[in-house]
């Protein structure tokens, strides 16, 4: 191939592909960026500081750190463990089985995700760590319930109700369908307050059928 013939090369230093955007002299890439960022130059994209995501975790930026993502981020909580406690491997706070930074995960022992103090921190291996998550998951779901009454000065949904008065959910039911106050509905069971069980249903129907 002649000189002539032979495709151009983009003008920006360092880059060897074709300047297929021939009027700037510089390929695809080059180009597109600096008509959004008027530079050349590769812009980073990182926030300064420390993120907090959507479960009140923070997220520091810490390019440098062991621990480091794809994003140069790393939880604030696993920084300040492993800068108390080194490489490990550790014992589960919970069970005692040996983990590492590999498959661990540090738990807060409060719960309190941005409480990030050395003494709040353990290592949890996935298993106890799923284990303790899966009564705040319950707990959510009973706040995120449609069906929650305040009686008594308390709001819970049916399910509390039930626990909170030894009530199973078919009495608490029956009497909101019987249209009782909250009040009463949500009080502890005074005589047949539900609809008659099967053995006492079935008792009655013989004792019919006797007489």
């Amino acid at each position: 191939m002649s000189h002539a013939n032979q495709a151009a090369q983009c003008c920006v230093p360092g880059c060897f592909a074709v300047a297929n955007r021939k009027g700037a002299r510089m390929c695809e890439k080059h180009y597109t960026r600096h008509r959004r960022t008027g530079t050349t130059d590769k812009i980073s994209r990182v926030k300064p500081g420390a993120l907090t995501n959507a479960y009140g975790y923070k997220l520091a930026h810490s390019p440098d750190h062991p621990l480091r993502r794809v994003s140069s981020r790393v939880y604030e909580h696993r920084i300040v463990y492993h800068a108390h406690h080194g490489d490990g491997p550790f014992n589960c706070h919970w069970c005692s089985c040996v983990v590492t930074w590999d498959d661990m995960h540090v738990d807060h022992l409060n719960d309190c995700t941005d409480d990030n103090r050395p003494d709040n921190l353990v290592a949890s291996c996935p298993r106890c760590n799923q284990k303790r998550g899966i009564p705040k998951m319950t707990k959510t779901h009973q706040l995120k319930s449609a069906r929650r009454y305040t009686a008594h000065g308390m709001t819970m949904c049916l399910s509390e109700w039930s626990r909170h008065l030894n009530l199973s959910r078919t009495a608490i039911e029956f009497r909101l369908d019987a249209g009782w106050r909250l009040e009463d509905v949500f009080s502890p069971r005074k005589g047949r307050s539900g609809p008659p069980s099967r053995r006492v249903k079935q008792a009655e129907e013989a004792s019919g059928l006797a007489g």
